[in-house]
């Protein structure tokens, strides 16, 4: 029996290794299997958890740049309307000086240079804080994964009161010189009795918006100089990590990614500009039509009691009281334009009042563009993943 089944088996060895060796390989692979896919699926769950992490820390980077954005607004255009103040210019007007003309054209000069400069400082600002605040962000988040201690509070510090430079230290004072000049240079040869349409305003816009882009400070080309000192601060103690920070920052804003989105930004900013005067045009008109209305209806009811035939003229008159007010056929000499210009930006940012005036207006389009919040994002990608 024994002999039998040793025969059996040795006829039959080859099959008896192929089944060994299939079946043991076929256990071989499934544990092989299996452990591939629990670690995948802990590799799955590692970078979910990760991702899920990174998305939260990015939010709330977003959220804290959004804050900072609107607390340093107010500062930025409080230095604006300082540097380009029409209040002795005003005062000097309210007394019928005899130089009323010459006053007049440099309130021109004036209001048209602050709200040119309000879209360009609204513009690199919002950039500016938003490349800083999302590439200290990704470097922070490194600081968590790694365990490491490399952003301290100093360096934080140091890092975001580089932009001071443009407010308090001489950036945006700058920025101004340069727009004036440009301003100077397209609108003093404009009469003040010159009569302009919206479209005219416009043309105007972009003609000032081209001409300070073309000088050979270029305004978004080298949109650093005005926003960032020119080396770190000798006094900084935080080492060789900020002046890494800040060049990479200056890179940055430098680049040709910057430029694009400043530029959309400042084109946009000077489309609701329009817009912003469009409103105070229809407004002013509005209420000069309705002041001149009952002194033209009397003057109808008092054609029609002399004239019968005068009946014709009175529908004129009312027919023209009701049309509905077609805003681009308004036309405006430049003197009724300055005040409005200049009202536009008199005052600084609000964000609490309701409608909100130019100045929130600009820094909250700002804020939710969505070309700057992409370009942000990806700044946060870069710095929170090397």
């Amino acid at each position: 029996m024994f002999g039998s089944l040793g025969d059996f088996v040795t006829r039959h060895r080859r099959k008896f290794i192929v089944t060994g060796v299939l079946v043991g390989g076929s256990f071989v692979a499934i544990k092989y299997a299996q452990r591939k896919l629990i670690e995948f699926q802990e590799r799955q769950a590692r970078e979910f958890f990760e991702k899920t992490r990174r998305m939260q820390h990015f939010e709330s980077t977003e959220r804290t740049c959004n804050q900072v954005i609107l607390s340093m607004s107010a500062e930025l255009y409080s230095a604006i309307i300082r540097e380009c103040s029409t209040d002795s210019l005003l005062e000097q007007l309210r007394q019928n000086p005899s130089n009323k003309l010459e006053l007049w054209e440099k309130m021109k000069i004036v209001a048209f240079t602050r709200l040119t400069t309000f879209i360009y400082a609204a513009s690199m600002l919002v950039l500016t804080l938003r490349v800083q605040l999302n590439l200290l962000g990704g470097y922070l988040y490194q600081d968590i994964t790694t365990e490491k201690k490399q952003i301290t509070d100093e360096l934080k510090q140091q890092y975001l009161s580089l932009i001071q430079h443009f407010i308090q230290e001489g950036g945006l004072n700058e920025l101004v010189r340069t727009i004036r000049a440009k301003v100077v240079a397209i609108m003093k040869p404009l009469p003040l009795t010159k009569r302009f349409s919206l479209s005219d305003l416009e043309q105007l816009f972009w003609t000032l918006q081209m001409s300070i882009n073309s000088d050979v400070g270029d305004t978004n080309g080298k949109m650093a100089t005005f926003l960032l000192p020119s080396q770190v601060p000798e006094y900084n103690l935080a080492g060789p990590l900020l002046q890494k920070m800040y060049s990479e920052t200056l890179d940055l804003l430098e680049s040709d990614d910057a430029s694009s989105v400043c530029l959309n930004n400042i084109c946009r900013g000077f489309s609701l500009t329009v817009d912003a005067i469009a409103e105070s045009m229809g407004e002013t008109v509005s209420l000069t039509q309705q002041t001149a209305q009952p002194a033209a209806q009397d003057n109808v009811t008092s054609t029609q009691n002399n004239n019968a035939s005068g009946g014709d003229n009175a529908a004129v008159a009312v027919k023209s009281s009701n049309n509905v007010l077609n805003i681009n056929s308004i036309e405006m000499a430049l003197a009724k334009l300055i005040p409005i210009v200049s009202g536009l930006t008199s005052k600084g940012f609000d964000q609490w009042t309701r409608p909100q005036n130019l100045a929130t207006s600009l820094i909250t389009f700002y804020v939710l563009d969505e070309k700057s919040k992409v370009f942000g994002a990806n700044v946060y990608e870069t710095f929170s993943s090397t």
